[in-house]
């Protein structure tokens, strides 16, 4: 009985463990579990980097639903391809890395290209204009640790996103050709332009003058531009526009192109006849990286598009170095986060639960909030930023009267004005740190700090703030804090249920709050169940253990595992 329930115990612990390093769109790892477990491992593998096309353009164009639905797909394609013992992690936002362990290296090739190809004839559901593709850079590890390899496979995926839809592994640099049979040194240099043009010459001349360096693409005008914008996506490096021509001219192309938001991603340098000054100023408005008056000199010309790609990839190495940096700072962020909300929570007599669930409760709702609508347009880092800082969000109760926080009952109207000052206590805690006022999670944490009980109908205090003057992060925060505190047992009052919880906010029992995070909390109410049981239970088993520690130290241990 006891080994039966020691395994039993072990086997949950494990379960729970799980959890923690896995993506919870995808269910494949998290970026967690490479930093903790794998990142310095040194082995015998294949390592690939995998970065799903045009991933940005699929959230601008059809939503995020598209997106999410979309990388879904791409984790069931490879999964198709491999093996039970390979690791497969979200690595990124559309970034996935892939250890193969116990592979040749002419299998590992094999292997990327028929994930490949999978991820090509892959369906994503509800979405059949959708065509998925993946820029896949292999290398293997040949005894440098796991980390060293996924870098040298990320320089890998960048080659190969020059042409999209392409693997490409470091056998490729000791063969004459690619694994499409390209050359290398093509694969490498080659990337492709597009020549939007309603003149067959000035195409001709253009291409003429680019051809030796870079894959030509041509269209004739702006419809058949757009259509392969849309056909090709970031495996266009450059976009070549004239501006006067029929159907669609280029400032309408690059109206498109603002719309659906490729511009960001898809640099165009602008050719024309036209060298009037508004229309030069309305290309630059419109977003094109540089204008070209003709006539113009062969080489300048060259040379202006040679810059344009090559700052544009480094803009691109840029952001995910960015990336890297920002999730190690984060990183850091939390875990002295953690540790500070943990001597608030001790000091007010909590179990420090309320902190995890307000975190957790955060980060579902905006989750959620992103996916209905961008009008706050926050991003990645914001989310995590928010989430992150909403465990600060009492931290003005250090600054409170123990008898006051700790009071086993109702508090008098004198008291509960005390207790509403821990709002001004945590902000201006926040606001004397002089030196970091200009780092962003500082500034969150004092909207969220100052106002989480302000009200949409603007009845909440300190300041009375009311509806959109409310900051979105106490917002967010405002409806996990009293979610979390109808749930929760208290010295002065019993725990409800999650539905009458729900319940209650629903119906304005609990102050009012904005029709938009009522929605968010309605989509996401069987979500909240199903995170805060499995905290509560990991929670309890913690109890457990402690119990078990004891027990088994004083001799009782069977009887106490019987309990389990």
């Amino acid at each position: 009985m006891l080994r039966e329930n020691r395994d039993r115990l072990m086997e949950k612990l494990s379960g729970y463990n799980e959890k923690l390093y896995q993506d919870a769109l995808t269910g494949v790892y998290n970026r967690r579990y490479y930093e903790d477990r794998i990142k310095k491992m040194t082995a015998s593998v294949g390592v690939a980097m995998i970065d799903m096309d045009d991933f940005k353009i699929y959230n601008d164009t059809y939503g995020h639903n598209a997106g999410d639905l979309a990388l879904i797909t791409t984790v069931e394609a490879i999964r198709r391809c491999i093996r039970k013992n390979d690791t497969l992690i979200r690595y990124g936002g559309d970034e996935f890395l892939l250890v193969l362990q116990g592979i040749s290296e002419t299998m590992f090739r094999e292997k990327l290209k028929q994930i490949r190809t999978e991820i090509y004839n892959a369906n994503v559901p509800t979405y059949s204009r959708l065509q998925l593709s993946a820029s896949i850079g292999g290398v293997m590890s040949a005894g440098r640790t796991v980390e060293e390899t996924v870098m040298e496979a990320d320089k890998f995926m960048y080659l190969a996103k020059n042409r999209k839809n392409t693997v490409v592994t470091e056998k490729d640099f000791s063969n004459e050709e690619g694994e499409d049979g390209t050359a290398l040194e093509a694969l490498k240099v080659k990337q492709q332009i597009l020549i939007v043009d309603d003149s067959e010459m000035n195409r001709a001349i253009l291409s003429h003058m680019l051809e030796k360096d870079y894959r030509i693409l041509e269209a004739s005008n702006g419809v058949e531009c757009l259509e392969m914008m849309q056909q090709y996506g970031t495996g266009i490096s450059l976009v070549l526009l004239d501006i006067v021509m029929p159907k669609t001219d280029g400032f309408e192309v690059l109206a498109h192109m603002n719309r659906e938001h490729w511009i960001e991603e898809l640099p165009v340098v602008m050719i024309s006849s036209e060298d009037s000054e508004s229309y030069i100023r309305h290309a630059y408005e419109l977003g094109v990286s540089d204008y070209i008056s003709r006539p113009f000199d062969a080489k300048v010309v060259y040379q202006r598009v040679f810059n344009t790609i090559k700052l544009y990839t480094k803009q691109r190495r840029l952001s995910t170095l960015v990336t890297d940096q920002m999730y190690e700072k984060e990183k850091n962020n939390q875990m002295l986060v953690s540790v500070l909300s943990q001597i608030v929570e001790f000091r007010n007599g909590e179990s420090g639960l309320h902190v995890l669930h307000i975190n957790i409760l955060s980060e579902l709702l905006l989750e959620r909030l992103v996916q209905k609508t961008d009008r706050y347009h926050l991003s990645w880092s914001d989310q995590l930023m928010i989430t992150t800082a909403s465990a600060l969000h009492d931290i003005g109760k250090m600054g409170i009267d123990e008898n006051i926080l700790n009071k086993p009952g109702r508090l008098t109207k004198e008291e509960f004005e005390e207790m509403k000052k821990h709002t001004l206590i945590g902000a201006s805690m926040l606001k004397s740190l002089e030196l970091y006022q200009d780092e962003k999670l500082v500034q969150i944490a004092y909207q969220i700090c100052r106002w989480h009980h302000e009200r949409y109908d603007g009845k909440g205090y300190p300041d009375g703030l009311k509806g959109e003057e409310i900051p979105i992060a106490a917002q967010v925060v405002s409806i996990a804090d009293v979610y979390d505190a109808l749930t929760s047992e208290r010295v002065y009052k019993s725990a409800y249920t999650h539905e009458k919880a729900i319940e209650m906010i629903l119906n304005g029992e609990c102050g009012t709050f904005s029709p938009l995070m009522l929605e968010c909390l309605l989509d996401i109410k069987d979500a909240i169940c199903e995170e805060l049981n499995t905290i509560s239970e990991e929670k309890q088993t913690s109890i457990q253990i402690e119990k078990l520690k004891k027990n088994l130290k004083s001799g009782g241990g069977r009887a106490e595992f019987s309990e389990l």
